[in-house]
Formats: C-alpha cells, sequence, structure tokens
C-alpha cells in the first residue's frame, strides 16, 4: 500500500527526504574553528564561563536526568533551615447561605431604607396586568336535573391539617360522583402536629355543603341504619381501600368501583392526595364546584373573619381600605422541619432537636442522613423569618405605614424574631391584635379554626403575600384568581434569589430595592397564568380542557339541527353582547386607513377576488370593499362605513371583544353538544350587507372551503340586527346537507378554483330564515344556504364563525386557508369523560 500524501501530487514521483542524524550523548560536533560562538569577540570573562557551561550541560543530556532530584534535594536543606513557629493563615470564604446573614443586612440598610421616600406606595401600584378579556374562565358550572340510582356508599377519613382535609372533601366529592355513588360526610382525622379534634360542622357549614352538591353528588351524614347493621354498626368493619397517592380516576372505575357494587358501602383511609391532578373535565368540574361554591366556613367562623376583614378595612382608611396579608410559616415545627439555622444560637439548635423528634421521631437522624442549612437556603427551602419578610416588603416599595395582616401559628421565639418586623410596619395587625381575647375564646385551642380565620382576612385582602410552600397559600392563591377574575393578586418571592440577596451584607440600598421590585412585577405578571394539564385545579381554577362546560342543546334542537341543517337558537346572544361588539366594530372601521387598501369581496366572481392581501387576512384583520362601493372614478360612492363587505377573518384571535365571546362558555357548549373533541374557530367575519349595496352570497356549501377528512365545518350565524327578506337574510334549503358535499374549493400554485361547476338549484327549495338580533343561526357544513342583495335602506349586521375539529380528522393542505400556527382550540375534550354534565 502507498502512504497517503497529504501534499497535492504534480504527477511525478517525488524524492524522499534524507534520514534525519542520529542522536546520541557521545555524538560530537567539529571543534569550534577560531572566531566560532564560543570565542567572539566582544564577551567578558563572566559570559564566557557561563556560556561555556551551558554549553556542556546541553551537550552531555544525561545531566537533566538528575535536575529533579537536586531540586528535591535543594528544597529539603532549604526547609531544614526554615523554623515552623510561624504558620501562613490562609482564609476560606464560607458557602453562600450557610450563615444567617439577614441582621447584619438589616443594620446595614436601615438608615436608607428609612430616608427613603422615591416613590408612591407600592399598594396603589402593585397590579399593572389585568388579566384579557375572553381568556378567563372558571371552573365551575352549576348543573340541574336529576341524579340516578346510588351505586352505594364511600366514607373517606380526611388527613392533614385544614386545607390538606380539604383537598381530601373536594377529592371526595369528584370521585363519588364519578363513581356515581353517595358520599358520607368526611371524617377528619386527629393530626400530630394540628391536634384539632374539630369535626366537619364545626369547621365547614354541612347544611350549605350538601344543599349546593344536591344536583351533582348526593351527600349524607351517616350510613343508613340496614346497611351498618351488616357491619356490627362498626366503621371498621368495613373495607378499606388503601389507594396510592395521586391514583387516576380510571384506577377508581377499575377497582373501586366494583368492590362498591357488591359491597354497597366502603371505606378510604388516609384520602388527603389520593387523586390525581390530571383528570377528566366533569371530574375536575366537581372538585371546583365543592372547594369554591359547596365549602363554606361554618358561621362562628365565618362571622368572626369577616368582622376582621371590616376592622382591617377601617384601620387602614388612608390607603382606601386596602390591606395586605402575610402568610408567616415561622412556627417551631415549620422552622425545625427545613433544618434551617438562624441566629438563636445553641439554644435554637436545642429547640429544633427537641421539636424534630416530638414530631418526626427518628426521621432526621436516620444513619447516613447529612443535613446541610447553607444548602437548603441557597435551594430557596427556608422559611423567611420575620425579619426577612420586612425587608423584602420595604424592598417591594410598601410603606412603613402600611397595614398587615399576618396570618400564622405561634411564632418561635415570637418576643425576638418579631422585633425587626414590628419596627418596619408597626401597623402589623394578628388575629389575636385585632380579636378580642372573648371572640377568639371558641377557636383557641383549634389550630384549623384558627387558620380558617386567617384564610377569610387573607382571602379579602389587596395583596396576598406566600412566603412558604403549602396547601394554604396554593388554596388561597386559586381561590383569589377565582374571586378576581382570573388574576390572583399574590406575591410570591423567588426565594432562591432572596438568599442571595440576603447573603450579601454589602448590597446597598437603591441595588436591593431594584431587584425586589423586579421580583414583584414578576409576581404580577404571573399572576394569570392559565392552567396546565397537569398543574393543581386549586390553584388554577380554569378549564385546560372542556372542564365545567356543559351541552347547551336539548335533544329536540339536535333532532331539529341533524333533519334540518341549520338550528336557530333565539336570543343566544344577550344585548350587551350585541352592543359591545358593533361598538368594537365602529372603532376598527375609524382607525382603518382605507388608502391603503381597496380589496373587494365577491362570491359571483370569488377565483377572480382572491388575491394575497385576501390569502394574508387569516392571520390578521382586514377590511374588504363591496362590489358597488366604488364608482367609475375608482373613488367610493359613500363613507368607508358604508362600504365594506366584511371584516375577517381572524376577528376571533386578535380582538379582545370578539374574543371574548367566541370563546365565551356557551359557544363551547353548542359544540360539546355536537360531539366537537377539539373544535378550532378557523375564521370569523363581521358581514355588514351595506344598505342599496349589500352583495349577493351565491348557494355554496361551507365544507367547500373549509374541508376535513371526515367533513366537520360547523357555520355559526349571529345576528346583530334583524335579518328579514328585505335586508338580504339567510335562505337555506331544509335537509340538503344529507345529500353531502358537491364540490370543494381548491387552492394550488395558480391560484383557487372549484373543482367541479356549481349544480343549479331551484329557488322554489329555499326558505327564509328571518331572525331577530342576538339570534344563531347554527348551519350544518353541508347545507346549502344563500342570501340575496340588499336593495332595502337598512343594513344587516352579522358576526359569523366557521368551526371546524381537529380530532379524528385531517385538515386538508388544498383548502385557500393556509395557517402558520394553528389556531387554540376552544376546548379539549377528554375521551374517558364520563359524566354527561
Amino acid at each position: 500500500m502507498h502512504p497517503y500524501n497529504r501534499l497535492p501530487s504534480s504527477g511525478h514521483n517525488s524524492p524522499s527526504p534524507p534520514p534525519s542524524p542520529l542522536r546520541s550523548p557521545r555524538f560530537r560536533h567539529g571543534r569550534s574553528k577560531p572566531g566560532g560562538r564560543f570565542n567572539q569577540p566582544g564577551r567578558t570573562l563572566i559570559q564566557r564561563i557561563v556560556w561555556h557551561l551551558l554549553s556542556v550541560l546541553i551537550r552531555r543530556q544525561g545531566f537533566f536526568l538528575f535536575a529533579p532530584l537536586l531540586y528535591i534535594a535543594g528544597m529539603l536543606l532549604y526547609m531544614g533551615s526554615v523554623s515552623f513557629e510561624v504558620v501562613p493563615v490562609i482564609s476560606h470564604r464560607l458557602a453562600p447561605g450557610s450563615v444567617y446573614r439577614s441582621p447584619q443586612l438589616y443594620a446595614k440598610l436601615r438608615p436608607e431604607m428609612d430616608a427613603d421616600n422615591s416613590s408612591a406606595d407600592a399598594i396603589s401600584t402593585v397590579w399593572k396586568h389585568s388579566y384579557k378579556s375572553g381568556e378567563w374562565r372558571p371552573c365551575v358550572n352549576k348543573s340541574s336535573g336529576g341524579l340516578a340510582e346510588s351505586n352505594g356508599y364511600i366514607y373517606v377519613e380526611a388527613n392533614g391539617g385544614l386545607n390538606q382535609q380539604r383537598t381530601s372533601i373536594c377529592n371526595a366529592v369528584a370521585v363519588a360522583g364519578y363513581l356515581n355513588a353517595t358520599l358520607v360526610i368526611p371524617k377528619f382525622h386527629f393530626h400530630s402536629i394540628w391536634r384539632d379534634p374539630s369535626n366537619f360542622s364545626e369547621i365547614y357549614d354541612e347544611d350549605y355543603f350538601i344543599s349546593m352538591l344536591e344536583n351533582d353528588v348526593r351527600v349524607v351524614d351517616k350510613i343508613p341504619e340496614y346497611l351498618m347493621e351488616r357491619f356490627d354498626h362498626n366503621m371498621t368493619n368495613v373495607y378499606n381501600f388503601r389507594i396510592k397517592a395521586w391514583s387516576p380516576i380510571l384506577y377508581y372505575e377499575d377497582v373501586v368501583l366494583p368492590r362498591l357494587l357488591e359491597e354497597k358501602v366502603i371505606r378510604i383511609s388516609p384520602f388527603a392526595n389520593r387523586l390525581s391532578f390530571d383528570s377528566p373535565p366533569a371530574v375536575q368540574r366537581l372538585r371546583c364546584l365543592a372547594n369554591y361554591e359547596a365549602l363554606k366556613f361554618s358561621s362562628p367562623i365565618l362571622t368572626l373573619g369577616e368582622v376582621l376583614v371590616v376592622r382591617m378595612k377601617e384601620r387602614s382608611t388612608n390607603y382606601g381600605g386596602k390591606y395586605i396579608s402575610v402568610h408567616l410559616r415561622f412556627e417551631e415545627d415549620m422552622v425545625a422541619f427545613s433544618c434551617c439555622v438562624f441566629d438563636g444560637g445553641e439554644q435554637e439548635n436545642e429547640d429544633m432537636k427537641a421539636a424534630r423528634e416530638r414530631g418526626w421521631k427518628g426521621k432526621f437522624t436516620k444513619p447516613g442522613r447529612v443535613i446541610r442549612p447553607g444548602a437548603i437556603r441557597v435551594n430557596g427551602k427556608c422559611p423567611l423569618s420575620p425579619l426577612e419578610v420586612g425587608l423584602m416588603l420595604r424592598g417591594m416599595g410598601f410603606e412603613k405605614n402600611t397595614f398587615i395582616y399576618l396570618a400564622s401559628g405561634k411564632i418561635y421565639n415570637a418576643e425576638k424574631s418579631m422585633a425587626p418586623l414590628l419596627e418596619m410596619f408597626p401597623n402589623l395587625q394578628t388575629k389575636e391584635m385585632l380579636a378580642s381575647e372573648e371572640e377568639l375564646a371558641p377557636f383557641k385551642n383549634y389550630s384549623s379554626r384558627m387558620a380558617a380565620i386567617d384564610y377569610t382576612v387573607c382571602l379579602h385582602s389587596e395583596v396576598f403575600v406566600t412566603t412558604q410552600g403549602g396547601n394554604f397559600p396554593h388554596f388561597l392563591i386559586g381561590h383569589r384568581r377565582y374571586m378576581y377574575g382570573g388574576h390572583s393578586k399574590t406575591i410570591r418571592p423567588d426565594k432562591r434569589k432572596l438568599a442571595l440577596l440576603f447573603d450579601n451584607p454589602q448590597i446597598g440600598w437603591k441595588t436591593f430595592k431594584r431587584h425586589l421590585l423586579g421580583m414583584r412585577s414578576h409576581s404580577d405578571s404571573k399572576g394569570y397564568e392559565i392552567k396546565r394539564p397537569n398543574d393543581s385545579i386549586y390553584t388554577f381554577p380554569c378549564p385546560d380542557y372542556a372542564m365545567g362546560i356543559v351541552g347547551n342543546l336539548s335533544p329536540d334542537q339536535l333532532r331539529t339541527f341533524h333533519s334540518q341543517g341549520y338550528l336557530v337558537m333565539e336570543s343566544f346572544a344577550s344585548a350587551e353582547d350585541i352592543e359591545a361588539m358593533r361598538n368594537r366594530m365602529d372603532q376598527l372601521l375609524q382607525d382603518f386607513d382605507c388608502s391603503s387598501t381597496a380589496s373587494i369581496f365577491s362570491t359571483t366572481n370569488q377565483q377572480q377576488s382572491t388575491d394575497n392581501y385576501f390569502y394574508d387576512s387569516v392571520d390578521i384583520i382586514s377590511f374588504f370593499f363591496e362590489e358597488k362601493a366604488f364608482g367609475s372614478d375608482g373613488e367610493l360612492r359613500q363613507p368607508k362605513e358604508l362600504s365594506i363587505n366584511k371584516v375577517g377573518h381572524a376577528l376571533h384571535e386578535l380582538d379582545p371583544v370578539f374574543k371574548g365571546f367566541t370563546f365565551s362558555e356557551k359557544v363551547s357548549g353548542l359544540f360539546i353538544s355536537l360531539g366537537y373533541k377539539r373544535p378550532i374557530v378557523i375564521q370569523s367575519m363581521y358581514i355588514f350587507k351595506q344598505p342599496g349595496i349589500g352583495g349577493e352570497v351565491v348557494p355554496h356549501q361551507d365544507n367547500s372551503f373549509l374541508y376535513t377528512d371526515p367533513p366537520t365545518c360547523t357555520g355559526l350565524w349571529l345576528a346583530l340586527e334583524d335579518a328579514t327578506i328585505t335586508n338580504g337574510c339567510l335562505w337555506a334549503i331544509p335537509g340538503s346537507q344529507k345529500n353531502g358535499l358537491v364540490r370543494r374549493f381548491i387552492r394550488g400554485e395558480d391560484g383557487v378554483t372549484f373543482d367541479r361547476p356549481s349544480p343549479e338549484y331551484d329557488q322554489k327549495d329555499f326558505v327564509p330564515i328571518e331572525v331577530k338580533a342576538g339570534s344563531l343561526v347554527v348551519i350544518h357544513g353541508d347545507l346549502i344556504h344563500q342570501s340575496f342583495e340588499n336593495q332595502s335602506l337598512k343594513s344587516r349586521h352579522a358576526y359569523s364563525l366557521h368551526v371546524v375539529d381537529t380530532d379524528g380528522c385531517r385538515w386538508s393542505q388544498d383548502n385557500w386557508i393556509r395557517r402558520k400556527v394553528e389556531p387554540e382550540p376552544l376546548y379539549v375534550s377528554s375521551s374517558d369523560l364520563k359524566l354527561d354534565l
């Protein structure tokens, strides 16, 4: 084989380079001639001696084998002569978070903090973001009607504190409803830390709970005697399911239901967190119904809670009755469980060891378990101390005189730890400060009842600040979203970032405040997040699927639609809906510069009138003129407001008013009734049908233009003005949808064209669809329909939507609409939806 030559070949063989000379320690060059490098004139004697020594060493290369040994020997001799009485000091910087530095930071920042009056108070400016119209839909929708015969009784035992028990109650309602079972009022376990023996009726209004669920789930306070006789009136004899945490709802159907049908009574204990978050819409709806509508605190708790809310508002009249609430988790058990170290020294260390042993015997002293408080703090897992809460709030712009309601249990080492917070916010209040001893006496030794009072006051605050995770803040965040139209109005600080800021006593006040204001703004922007499928329904009480959406067509309406191919729903839109859409369109027309385009829409000459402006309209809001709007000179014959044929085709996505109506529950409920699994609005149009010049719409089928395989297009035509024969109402051939699709409108490389000629229709077969403003006409995609010119002096405004399903259907790539991004679905229906809600 020939070696690979990296040099470009000239076509001739190149001679090989000469071999390298052998090198050897004994190899000698010839003697230097006079005038050589050694004897060069001009060198001093010292230079000649040094050069001679170097030459000898270089020629005798074996010397370098001993150089390391000589170096080590020299170092040993040197070190032996040095005194070891003086040892150099090496300083190590402590790991971030390993020392609680917040007191030093407070001491440094306090003078500048107290002198700062540079900005308006945060309580009046905290919320800059508002929920976008049309995007927020609550998860609750009440139903009416009878319930099927019960499959049996489910008895659950809820464990944990107040809000963990709340989770159990809501999950129990959802499971009972899903299995068509009767729920027995849940029993509360006595918690080893909370130590509250309260029962259901002492915390919640039991009668209200039962009545609010009567159309969805049967709830009773006890199991009938004839059934309990089988178990000797002893619940421990009833079969108990030990269900894994976060089990899917199908587990209950496959495993629990058969035993329920057999036994007629089952028990599930414990029951906290025994149902997964990613449940079908019907299950999620029942959870929401229980949490936000059925669970109301008992009268004594609710009364005192509302009294404290009034007192907080009265005290904060200078701030418009607005106050902030802070959930402080600096109780002894929380500090102990976190394994964080604060500034309590040895006494704190002993207290925490004892608390850990009392609450979690041996959990923290297992062999091999290593606790690193610094790492815990840097990871944002330490509860914020009262001092840190004060620093954070002042950094976020809350003034010293702000009224704060502090929700908390018994603060660890309260006299010392609360002092700096009270210095920073002297108007801080607690339930013990707001209520008299007599008022608090019925609740004092019941931690869950006390927490329920805190919950009520926090719920109605202008700002809720959470300082540690847990069920209490998660429920409050969701409840406040539910109350405030989608915005949680909650500050959730970045505790990892806070840990680094608190660990830097050198930071200046301006820099510290800048970081905290950014953190506050981030909480605001995150306050209106939309629920993702696996998020907690208690934190995000809004649909991620078709949750809570009820089909709104009756059996008679469905029969009419399938028989005639269209359905008229009177008063579908309210007068307020109509006014909002018409006013919004007036504004859009005022803002439209008609000199920028003169695109004409015509159905009688559709292939020629389809241009790039029309194609691009699928993703934007575009304006199209009537054919007869222009004179022979190319100028408009009348004002632009009376010249527009329609505005489309993404109104439903880009304009908040039209999006609000399009994504309303009543529109989604209609498609639930029609069996759509994942409907998307593929186009929307505001149609004017202008007086005198409103153009004809020739007979057509919507599936021709918006084709899916199989065909799924349904049109919605909402009358915004009365539609009559004289001003161009719709006409249709009843039942024509049964004959199928007759032709398609196809987009190719050379434009658009119909794949076959239009059939001839007998006008005697058409019937007029005259409707009042607010009426909705639902149109089957294969229905033959049309409208004539408007030759009257009255316009006929309408809002039109076309919807296709994207579940089990394929959008045809040769449709004229080619979206860059798939539109947002109205909802996504779960395939395992079991309840007909």
